[in-house]
């Protein structure tokens, strides 16, 4: 029988949560602050309002079988009230509550003896001399809580970048730079009835902080991979996580495979998942919170999938781009530079007959 569910948050990932269930035979409620989001135009019932508006967190304790959320910066309060109403949010509120703070999250996961670079929390600019000596150039500095896509960042190379440095005291988080070889990302999830699965792994490539490129199977070996499968099941069932979590992780050309940072909701870089197995993370999501047989995800074919951002607007306009191409437009306006305004996943027989249509109809200097 069909469920309904609850979604805080209104973004592209409530959206295709709302397609997910829809397909499923779901019902779907989703909660927003702007009367714009694009989850609210395709949910069963939309709610404008505050995080915090408790008649309205009431309506949606009472109606939904089961509340999630699709983006970190939840409030405590949000998924307080809920609960105290009766709802029901199966993945609780500690996995926002460690992944909202860079620090708290690294502290956790060290916890558990999984490999991460040298780091140092930051307060003042004394603080930050101590870190740099502690871990050295080059580094990055980045704000403890908020900041995405590149935002709240800065990479500091040398003692001139350091002293260039316009810095303000605040929560911050310096960490080692790793020389990377590639960056990778892992989905796990894992059903209330305990049963865990994962995604095959993502190799990701980055612009400007910014995700651009999705490519699986990623270029790694059969040890690096059972290495991140064995890395991420330990983290979600060592953290008592339920639902979904994403981890990006860091290999290194000095072969280490370190932990970077975690999101427990669906990731831009497993869009993947919706054209090139046989569900996709919206339909794990929706399965694990209601406690459901998880069947172990198969990659059905080689697959890029390149996110479709506001300066990328003449590149999708007036072009007819092959079936193979899957584009998914998410309906947000204006089309703003750096904005994730949609994604193709591109699939096709292999790696290298992939990138060669992207060169073709995706090129970056268009």
């Amino acid at each position: 029988m069909g469920r309904i569910i609850g979604i805080l948050g209104g973004g592209q990932l409530a959206q295709m949560l709302c397609e997910s269930g829809e397909k499923s035979g779901h019902k779907t409620i989703v909660l927003d602050p702007s009367g714009d989001a694009c989850g609210g135009k395709v949910a069963d019932e939309f709610y404008r309002a505050k995080y915090t508006e408790r008649e309205i967190l009431k309506k949606i304790a009472e109606r939904a079988s089961v509340i999630t959320y699709e983006f970190e910066n939840i409030p405590r309060e949000t998924v307080e009230i809920i609960e105290n109403f009766g709802g029901r949010v199966p993945q609780s509120y500690r996995p926002l509550y460690l992944s909202q703070h860079r620090i708290r999250e690294k502290k956790a996961v060290e916890k558990l003896n999984i490999p991460l670079g040298k780091y140092q929390g930051v307060r003042t600019y004394l603080d930050l001399q101590r870190a740099i000596e502690s871990v050295g150039y080059p580094g990055i500095l980045k704000s403890a809580t908020g900041g995405y896509d590149g935002k709240g960042q800065w990479v500091i190379e040398n003692e001139e970048n350091f002293r260039a440095l316009d810095f303000q005291e605040g929560e911050y988080i310096y960490e080692e730079k790793i020389d990377l070889e590639r960056e990778v990302s892992i989905l796990v999830g894992r059903s209330l009835n305990g049963q865990m699965v994962m995604f095959p792994v993502a190799e990701n490539i980055h612009r400007d902080g910014i995700l651009r490129k999705t490519i699986v199977p990623a270029h790694i070996s059969k040890d690096e991979e059972r290495e991140l499968k064995n890395y991420g099941l330990k983290i979600m069932e060592g953290l008592n996580f339920y639902g979904i979590l994403c981890m990006e992780f860091f290999i290194g050309k000095d072969g280490r495979i370190l932990f970077n940072e975690m999101a427990p909701r669906p990731h831009n870089s497993h869009h993947y998942t919706l054209d090139s197995c046989q569900y996709s993370q919206f339909d794990l999501l929706i399965k694990a919170i209601l406690g459901e047989e998880l069947e172990e995800p198969k990659l059905y074919f080689p697959v890029i999938m390149l996110n479709i951002l506001g300066e990328d607007r003449k590149k999708i306009e007036n072009k007819n781009f092959p079936e193979n191409w899957k584009i998914k437009l998410y309906g947000k306006t204006p089309w703003k530079p750096g904005r994730k305004m949609g994604h193709i996943n591109i699939i096709g027989e292999t790696l290298e007959e992939i990138e060669e249509e992207i060169n073709k109809f995706w090129r970056e200097d268009e």
